[in-house]
């Protein structure tokens, strides 16, 4: 891989994760909520479209960022998806998600800021 393009790739990457620090939470809000809104019901099927169309490899973000992100949050959409629910598994996962996103997020702020 020549390094432009690890650094779309790795560009990619971050906008991505930064979207999913946002639509996970909304999805697992929204897909547990009993009466929905049609509003409500696109947002969903928008997400549902988002995840659905990004078919990458999740050791890409092992290679590009050291990171099992893209493993957590495959793992948590197909979760919520098939309405399983949180165990004490599913409940780890998302806090492991959560903890990775914000911290990758709190690193590329910094190295934008030098």
């Amino acid at each position: 891989m020549k390094i432009s393009e690890r650094i779309i790739a790795v560009y990619l990457m971050q906008r991505f994760v930064r979207m999913s620090r946002v639509l996970l939470p909304a999805f697992i809000e929204l897909k547990s909520k009993k009466n929905l809104t049609q509003f409500e019901e696109r947002r969903i099927k928008g997400i549902e479209e988002v995840y659905q169309n990004f078919n990458a490899d999740p050791k890409a973000s092992k290679i590009l960022i050291n990171s099992n992100i893209l493993e957590l949050i495959q793992k948590i959409y197909f979760s919520v998806l098939k309405e399983e629910g949180f165990d004490s598994k599913g409940l780890f996962q998302y806090d492991q998600f959560i903890k990775e996103c914000d911290r990758l997020i709190i690193t590329w702020d910094r190295q934008m800021l030098n």
